[in-house]
């Protein structure tokens, strides 16, 4: 009798795996390093296989350490239900089952054999490093199997537990580093892909890694980690979400942030005081750092420290923009690209504090000095009408354009193809700009045909098949498809993607510009 991940045991399910035993020939279970699998199949032909530890469960002494090899398992295990969500605040839609137990991952094939070798696509969800999860019905991985490729998406640790540094933690560790930990799963699970994924029908040698916002931001660190090399063959990042405050030094602070374990230090020094943990003649380092694996998970969520990508010498030998700068990134085709009106969402989730020109030009000289005549005359409205437009290309621009403009320009400095695009449709207003995160249903195929038009999706279609393209061989064009020109330094083609197809060239270069001098020369004075 197979075995339920949790203990349960599912008659459903094995009747289920019987039923559909002759009819898929992919050998099911699958034999994985840890031990075997079984999946679901679905309706189209795809089978899916859902939970599946690509690491030991991050908890108690493993709690703020790099990822440790997933416990092998007898028996068969059933991997048809997600696994919990990784620890975050809770949030408005219903609530679903959290743990730090979560680092699983979902596996979506159309694979007849294992002898197959098709195309794998990674996928690394959003939310700011702090919430989020693969099992979102956004991401269901159905779509991008009918159209020949093996979906993969991953959970990784978030918040303080994945993204926090701590002096402590350094000095136990053998590289003397810390934070990084949700980099570090994403390379876990990329080196589970190594390891298992031929089982599932999948080539090893042909791996995409994509994501969005804080998941761009993941394949915006994997370009630059020298730990992923050979792991990815390709990679997309869209939204990619790197800017002055999700981004610092191990031990030194850069020209926007402390160093990350001098913020660690203090965010967790003010949780521990406020919980009484800290006793007035003082605790030792190994006594603090017992009661920081001894915090129940959420006052762990309580601590106040920020989520960055850390330079630690190690994951990221210094920080990513140097890397592109020496060229010495992993060097893979690229494909990237942004909303037209990112800041759209931000706008609608927080309305401005201000409304007219001369109170926008006070918070922006407030941020970057009134010396900074560049900045201030690119993202201050001429008048007060064009107040919200203005901070919606503020928004769009610091938060998310800039980083992808880096990428590209980072990668078409190789002779590795590079691809850009835009993306123009709002599927809830098609009179409006197109906000953060708009294009996912698009891309995964999983819009509600009632809730949208025909138009929305045929560039559905288009744009999966386009990611879909590009995963097999590197260049996103195919029949049928809006021709897509490569980005070159020269030119700066992008394609924009949305109801009409065509190019621009040179987005927003001077406001991107303007952004990347103040941003470039701020860091140097901190040197």
């Amino acid at each position: 009798m197979k075995i339920n991940r949790y203990g349960i045991l599912s008659l459903l399910a094995v009747m289920t795996s019987l039923v559909f035993a002759n009819v898929y020939a992919l050998e099911d279970p699958v034999q994985l390093d840890s031990g075997k699998v079984s999946g679901v199949a679905l309706n189209s032909g795809i089978k899916v296989y859902r939970g599946i530890p690509f690491a030991a469960a991050p908890v108690g002494d493993l709690r703020w350490r790099p990822p440790a090899s997933p416990i092998p398992w007898q028996g068969i295990l059933e991997a048809s239900s997600f696994s919990p969500i990784c620890m975050q605040q809770p949030r408005s839609e219903p609530q679903v089952l959290m743990s730090e137990d979560c680092l699983y991952l979902n596996v979506w094939t159309p694979a007849n054999s294992a002898q197959q070798n098709l195309p794998v696509m990674v996928w690394i969800h959003g939310g700011g490093w702090a919430f989020g999860s693969s099992s979102s019905d956004t991401y269901d991985g159905e779509g991008f199997a009918l159209k020949g490729v093996i979906l993969v998406s991953v959970n990784y640790r978030m918040g303080p537990f994945g993204f926090m540094a701590h002096s402590l933690l350094s000095a136990e560790s053998e590289r003397g580093v810390s934070g990084n930990y949700g980099l570090l799963d994403h390379i876990s699970a990329l080196q589970w892909v190594q390891e298992n994924i031929s089982g599932f029908g999948g080539d090893p040698d042909n791996v995409t890694i994509f994501g969005e916002s804080a998941g761009g931001g993941s394949v915006y660190s994997l370009i630059a980690s020298p730990l992923a090399a050979g792991l990815f063959d390709k990679a997309i990042s869209q939204s990619t979400w790197i800017h002055t405050n999700n981004t610092t030094r191990l031990r030194r602070a850069n020209g926007f942030m402390d160093s990350a374990e001098a913020i660690g230090d203090a965010a967790v020094n003010e949780k521990l005081q406020e919980l009484g943990k800290l006793s007035q003649g003082g605790n030792s380092n190994k006594n603090v750092l017992a009661i920081m694996r001894a915090l129940p998970a959420t006052d762990v969520l309580a601590i106040p420290s920020p989520v960055t990508a850390t330079a630690d010498g190690w994951v990221l030998p210094k920080p990513a923009a140097e890397i592109f700068a020496e060229g010495s990134h992993n060097h893979v085709p690229l494909l990237a690209g942004t909303n037209d009106g990112e800041g759209l969402y931000y706008i609608r989730a927080r309305p401005l504090p201000y409304s007219t020109v001369a109170e926008q030009f006070k918070a922006r000289a407030t941020e970057y000095g009134e010396s900074a005549t560049d900045v201030l005359n690119y993202y201050v409205a001429k008048t007060d009408a064009d107040v919200v437009k203005m901070e919606i290309d503020y928004i769009t621009d610091t938060t998310f354009a800039r980083a992808s403009r880096e990428l590209v320009y980072a990668m078409a400095q190789t002779v590795e193809p590079t691809w850009m695009y835009q993306f123009t449709r709002n599927p809830d207003d098609p009179s409006q700009r197109s906000p953060h995160a708009a294009e996912l249903r698009y891309v995964f195929q999983t819009l509600n045909p009632t809730d949208v038009t025909s138009v929305d999706m045929s560039i559905s279609d288009n744009m999966s098949s386009y990611w879909v393209q590009f995963a097999k061989s590197g260049n996103p064009n195919g029949t049928g498809l809006p021709d897509w020109p490569a980005y070159t330094l020269e030119t700066e083609r992008y394609q924009i993607i949305g109801a009409e197809y065509g190019q621009g060239s040179f987005l927003r270069k001077q406001e991107l510009d303007a952004l990347d001098q103040y941003i470039y020369s701020k860091n140097a004075l901190a040197k």
